[in-house]
């Protein structure tokens, strides 16, 4: 799975918006959402991402375009500064010089500065934009009329010569916006108006006024995409005259960052997924897509990574980088929602127990689940390098199964104290090359099933006599299970692993970490290793 992240890659927004917007004809979306969750970020990418197919138009009213290229780096560093930013204050300054060459007068009748205007940008055999709304708008402004609450009548003189106006007080980026759909007849033009909240205080006009009069002249009858980023969340009056609406969130859950975005329509597309988590790393949109992992059947051997005095690998760098490493002398508590899938659980033993295990050192495992010992086994060998496990033993109840793999030490299961008394655990282990630090991963769920609830109260003999000697225990529980509240308390570390709509997610309980996505690589011969993208 390739997740472009801002150090890799362009970013990543919903591919069904793309194709929403590619589709034929005009196509209107509405953007919505509270400050900073990441609405101007989705616009600026939607026109990265089709830069090469359609020319495009940015009308920022808020932000001037220094202050963008501060807030968004990337768009400076591209060809974005060009084909993004083709800011209305150039235009219009080039529109007034050219029309002070003619000998006009710095104000003219509203009626031939639009045509003055829509004539130095299109020949006689030029096709022509619709603008039947925009004069009926412009007719209404002129006459006084637009007087509903909430907004402004025209500002302009009434002398006798008619009604006068400063080119820059009539409604010039919506003129420029006309201008550039012209200009690129019969090509496909992508406008992105952010915000329209804005606009509509600018002129004073009602915001579903002028998207209504944008929807009818450029996107039904120009066949243009227009963008509106709009500044509130819900349910909204705009809703109904967008052909897609699209909602953005930033929410909290036990103090961490939830972004999602959700697809509330997108008229004649199919939308088969509609909510996506993202992030926002770097400045850019990275959507996250659903969580899925296949173990190869053939493995490479993964390179052990680097231990010091104090510390061990998971065997995941990432991992170790976002949470820290492991602190020998710990109990380590990885907590899994009940929906996580159970091959991603499979992988994180995988990769911790293989470099323990390359460096000579002894594991013992008790399995969350239930496994095939046999292929555990193939796996190890093919990871470790190693012909013989001699340092691993996986802990079994069922006696039927002695002597039928390398590895598996059959228990009494009866009681854990005396299954995993130290004096068995140095028994287990003295085949390992090194003294340590051991690993133990036990799996807390199987361990109730096998031996009761009050399990950890029994366990704890073994855990302490690991932290007395250096060595490390991982507790693996789910969120239902009846040991997780003492083993919250126990643990030096604490990472939870959750699902969020198919999309695998940690979050470090000890410390504190916001959400990070476990990004999967998948390659043909090499166990999957994920890699960890903030949720920011």
């Amino acid at each position: 799975m390739d997740i472009p992240t801002p150090e890799n890659g362009r970013g990543k927004v919903p591919p069904i918006l793309l194709e929403f917007m590619r589709a034929p004809g005009g196509h209107s979306l509405i953007v919505k959402g509270d400050a900073g969750t990441g609405k101007t970020t989705l616009a600026l990418q939607t026109i990265e991402e089709m830069g090469d197919m359609h020319p495009d138009y940015y009308l920022s009213t808020r932000v001037s375009d220094e202050a963008l290229f501060r807030q968004f780096p990337w768009v400076r560093e591209q060809k974005m500064r060009d084909n993004v930013l083709k800011a209305s204050k150039a235009f219009l300054q080039r529109t007034q010089d050219d029309l002070a060459g003619e000998g006009a007068r710095p104000k003219a009748t509203v009626a031939a500065a639009r045509e003055l205007l829509r004539a130095m940008h299109r020949s006689d055999d030029s096709p022509v934009v619709v603008r039947t709304e925009l004069h009926k708008l412009e007719g209404q402004i002129e006459a006084g009329e637009i007087t509903e609450e909430g907004e402004e009548a025209f500002v302009g003189n009434i002398d006798e010569g008619g009604i006068t106006f400063d080119l820059g007080m009539m409604m010039p980026e919506l003129e420029v916006a006309y201008d550039i759909v012209e200009t690129n007849l019969p090509k496909k033009t992508l406008i992105v108006v952010d915000s329209i909240d804005a606009l509509s205080e600018r002129y004073g006009i009602r915001a579903q006024r002028l998207v209504n009069t944008l929807q009818k002249d450029l996107v039904e009858n120009s066949s243009t995409n227009v963008v509106y980023t709009l500044e509130t969340s819900g349910k909204t009056d705009m809703d109904y005259l967008g052909d897609g609406v699209i909602q953005m969130l930033s929410e909290d859950r036990d103090g961490r960052r939830i972004r999602k975005l959700t697809i509330e329509k997108l008229r004649g597309q199919a939308v088969v997924r509609w909510k996506y988590y993202f992030t926002l790393s770097g400045g850019r949109m990275n959507v996250f897509e659903p969580t899925w992992v296949r173990i190869p059947e053939r493995l490479q051997k993964m390179p052990a990574l680097p231990d010091d005095e104090l510390t061990i690998s998971s065997g995941n760098a990432s991992l170790d980088e976002h949470f820290g490493r492991i602190p020998r002398g710990s109990l380590v508590l990885w907590e899994f929602g009940l929906d996580v899938h159970q091959d991603v659980v499979r992988c994180l033993e995988l990769a911790v127990m293989s470099d323990v295990l390359r460096k000579g050192r002894g594991v013992a495992w008790l399995p969350m689940y239930a496994t095939d010992y046999g292929l555990v086994e193939r796996q190890m060998r093919m990871l470790t390098g190693q012909e013989r496990l001699h340092a691993l033993r996986i802990l079994d109840v069922q006696g039927e199964l002695a002597g039928q793999y390398e590895s598996v030490k059959t228990m009494e299961g009866s009681d854990i104290a005396q299954d995993l008394r130290w004096s068995e655990m140095r028994y287990m282990m003295e085949a390992a090359n090194a003294s340590g630090p051991y690993l133990s991963i036990l799996g807390y769920d199987a361990m109730e099933a096998i031996y009761g609830s009050g399990v950890f109260k029994s366990s704890l003999e073994h855990i302490d006599a690991m932290r007395r000697g250096g060595h490390v225990v991982i507790a693996i529980a789910s969120s239902r299970s009846a040991s997780l509240n003492a083993l919250r308390q126990q643990a030096k570390l604490h990472i939870r692993f959750e699902d969020m709509d198919g999309c695998v997610m940690a979050a470090g309980m000890k410390p504190n970490t916001p959400y990070l996505y476990l990004d999967f690589d998948q390659p043909d011969d090499r166990l999957p290793v994920p890699s960890l993208v903030p949720m920011i």
